[in-house]
């Protein structure tokens, strides 16, 4: 618990104290100790109350999902109980967080046992990796002399991941590179998948050649390979220090650039490719291609906190 300052309010009453201490001593008249006296008690009661008021108090959060997409809300329920026997007035309930531009204070008043929720929604508008879930509740006494603070559960990580747009139109099957895609077509160089087997021609590599049916027909056959879509795609994310511009914190060429990329991981993934990702941030990030969904989780993560601070250039 702690306590703040606040205001001016404070200052006056401690200037009419000293000028109550000064007139008791200096003319001795019990008029002043007695206005001396009440001062002080009523500060005392007004700092007793604001102590009480933070006792007896049972916080609850309720809140399943601990991340999110740009674009998304920010949501849960927030409840406040009363345990004490005395009511709790003057008291601001607020989430503590470090998601830019969230704000969630309420005031409330409490009688014996009275249980307060509310929902809590925020739009969240900048990826990154922030802290949420403390709450801080304000007492204040009814003269607004002091202010007193409690802190109640623990903060926890709130994962922010960039945003992504639907690539309807792209297409890797346009890129005619070796793969084993489902639409393919003949390709004059060894890929991974044989199509069928022929005869041998003059000129055709020895590394075609099909030796367990060379020898079963007895003549020189051959293997024909298909082509079709990558079967390795690599997203190469540009984080040099003087590769990208703009100062608001959304709309600049690093968002931009962020956005690019999750939205082709996304859309790879779902075309069942292998996807990987490098990036030249100041802490160098490498992610091999695969296809399962934790490696896609990772590269999320990596992506929802990467900041274009890297030395290397690309």
């Amino acid at each position: 618990m702690t306590l703040l300052t606040v205001t001016k309010r404070k200052l006056w009453v401690s200037i009419l104290i000293g000028l109550m201490i000064f007139y008791s001593l200096g003319t001795g008249f019990a008029f002043f100790f007695r206005l001396l006296y009440a001062i002080i008690i009523t500060i005392a009661i007004g700092l007793l109350w604001a102590w009480f008021n933070l006792k007896g108090l049972e916080i609850r959060l309720n809140r399943t999902i601990w991340h999110g997409q740009v674009g998304d809300s920010l949501g849960g329920e927030l409840q406040i109980i009363n345990r004490y026997r005395l009511p709790k007035s003057w008291i601001t309930v607020k989430e503590i967080s470090t998601i830019p531009g969230y704000t969630s204070g309420r005031a409330i008043a409490l009688v014996q046992n009275q249980r307060r929720s509310w929902l809590i929604e925020h739009e969240l508008g900048v990826r990154g990796k922030y802290l949420c879930g403390e709450i801080e509740v304000t007492s204040q006494d009814p003269f607004g002399l002091f202010q007193l603070k409690r802190s109640f559960l623990s903060s926890r990580e709130f994962t922010v991941f960039p945003k992504t747009e639907l690539l309807p139109d792209l297409n890797p099957q346009l890129s005619s590179l070796p793969s084993d895609a489902k639409s393919t077509h003949r390709s004059d160089h060894i890929t991974t998948d044989s199509a069928t087997i022929r005869t041998y021609r003059s000129g055709d590599s020895l590394r075609r050649i099909h030796w367990p049916y060379t020898a079963r027909m007895n003549s020189l056959m051959v293997k024909e390979f298909e082509a079709g879509i990558s079967a390795e795609s690599w997203v190469l994310l540009d984080m040099h220090n003087q590769s990208h511009v703009g100062q608001d914190p959304v709309d600049n060429s690093e968002e931009l650039a962020v956005t690019v990329a999750c939205s082709l991981i996304n859309k790879l993934t779902s075309l069942s490719m292998p996807v990987g990702l490098t990036a030249n941030s100041e802490s160098y990030c490498k992610f091999r291609p695969d296809r399962n969904t934790a490696h896609m989780q990772n590269m999320m993560l990596a992506l929802a906190s990467i900041r274009s601070n890297g030395r290397v250039r690309l």
